[in-house]
């Protein structure tokens, strides 16, 4: 009989509309009921997902709409068209968001990087529902390293994944981690990937998206520990498992991508040259605006040159930056690298800073068109910190650039990352401060405030795994 495994995940969500994800164990349909008491007595069924099949690990989404604005509701994912028992309250629930450029404050929670290594592992994610239920935190962002597929000494199955069946085993293995999974059942999620949902500090070799690479030291390592060969290379059919396993899991439930990656007759990224498409992704929270960037699946480092997000993704950037320039005061860019924070000792280039061509485009695009009100959300880092950036807007003024970073919510910390920054170099940039900078685990907590209409404020706050204070900024 099926079950469900994992889930339910309260997906893309928006003012109308929301995707509650689930995996079963065999073939199956998800059925959501929507109710507005907590016993679900006035439960409706609202939508049931297309049949859960072995192609996408019997992972699905069931697509509900018609839903009111900045309106509370519970809900049930169940296998069967039989409504859920009231004596099983109370649901876990959540609130739709606010119509478009709605003027609403709200505050959300970020961060990224989890390995889980034992029992209290995930005592982070207990501490952010405490704060959800405190601050009533509206939805999180999970800026990428949602799995280690290489970590083999932690990701349960011993070897560093490069099936289908590995892939699938490891998202078990992290999302079925108690405090993890209550959380995502009670807040709505928005995810994207780095580089561990496939390998550690992965890319292209070319801009037609042909052939992966890991890097050399990582390929002396395993050599060294006698690993396997299919552990030591990146062939595209491990690049095409990881992702598809992805979509399973995190994409799957995410708003609509903007300029998705092309299908083959399997349903799975086919990654042929000249594929234009990428995982980002935009939504909106009342008078707020998200940009998710896809810092991952189109980066190229090859002697012919180097890229960060392709062309076809440049372009949208910048069309929903013109967009939103004007109509929404409050702008997130999310990226899951850093992009305002350089090392003095960074060998691996995996961040920004690795690109500084696309970084500079970034940063002058934002001053020639005088693009205000814009704040960077990272991750990857493995410490946390507030840095601002002042550009050089019209008539030499100066134009302020926030970045906050969230990393880890459970992994080694980098203590380096404290001692070592240095200013980026752009000739877009007038000056930049760090307000911050702190090498420990942590998330973060974004409240945006829009009290004062005509200039809403941004407050980033940093907790630790037990809910401490760590630091604070208005932004």
């Amino acid at each position: 009989m099926s079950e469900l495994v994992l889930g339910p995940i309260i997906g893309g969500l928006s003012s109308n509309s929301v995707n509650l994800w689930g995996r079963t164990n065999s073939s199956a349909r998800l059925h959501a009921w929507i109710g507005q008491q907590p016993d679900m007595s006035d439960a409706q069924l609202v939508a049931t997902s297309p049949p859960l099949t072995a192609e996408t690990g019997f992972a699905g989404v069931a697509p509900v709409q018609g839903l009111a604005p900045n309106t509370h509701y519970h809900y049930a994912l169940t296998l069967t068209n039989a409504p859920p028992n009231p004596n099983q309250s109370p649901f876990p629930k959540f609130t739709t968001f606010p119509a478009e450029n709605e003027q609403t404050s709200f505050t959300f929670a970020f961060g990224s990087c989890f390995l889980p290594k034992g029992k209290s592992s995930d005592l982070i994610f207990k501490t952010i529902d405490e704060r959800r239920q405190r601050d009533d935190l509206r939805f999180i962002l999970m800026l990428g390293d949602q799995i280690y597929a290489d970590a083999r000494k932690h990701n349960s199955i011993g070897k560093i994944a490069t099936t289908l069946s590995d892939y699938r085993q490891v998202y078990a293995h992290v999302w079925t981690s108690p405090n993890l999974r209550h959380l995502l059942q009670n807040l709505p999620a928005f995810m994207i990937l780095d580089d561990h949902e496939v390998d550690d500090d992965w890319t292209w070799k070319d801009y037609d998206r042909t052939q992966a690479q890991i890097p050399i030291w990582n390929r002396v390592m395993r050599a060294l520990r006698l690993r396997p060969s299919q552990e030591r290379t990146l062939p595209l059919e491990r690049v095409q498992n990881a992702l598809q396993v992805y979509w399973e899991h995190q994409g799957m439930h995410a708003p609509s991508m903007i300029s998705p990656l092309s299908l083959d007759t399997n349903g799975q990224y086919a990654l042929p040259p000249g594929d234009p498409g990428s995982l980002a992704y935009a939504f909106t929270f009342g008078a707020a605006a998200f940009f998710v960037l896809d810092t991952r699946t189109m980066r190229v480092k090859s002697w012919r040159g180097r890229s960060i997000l392709g062309k076809a993704q440049w372009k949208v950037l910048e069309d929903w930056l013109l967009a939103v320039k004007d109509r929404f005061p409050v702008k997130f860019i999310i990226s899951s690298s850093s992009l305002l924070y350089d090392l003095w000792v960074d060998l691996a280039r995996d961040r920004w800073s690795g690109f500084p061509k696309e970084r500079h485009r970034f940063l002058h695009f934002l001053a020639a068109n005088d693009i205000g009100g814009v704040y960077v959300l990272a991750g990857d880092l493995h410490s946390t910190h507030a840095v601002r950036t002042d550009l050089y807007g019209p008539q030499g003024r100066s134009l302020p650039l926030w970045e906050f970073c969230s990393s880890p919510f459970r992994q080694n910390t980098n203590w380096l990352s404290s001692r070592t920054f240095r200013p980026i170099r752009s000739g877009a940039v007038k000056e930049q401060i760090p307000a911050f900078v702190l090498s420990k685990e942590n998330f973060g907590q974004v409240r945006v405030n829009f009290e004062d209409t005509a200039a809403p404020s941004v407050h980033f706050e940093v907790y630790n795994r037990r809910g401490k204070l760590l630091a604070a900024v208005e932004g």
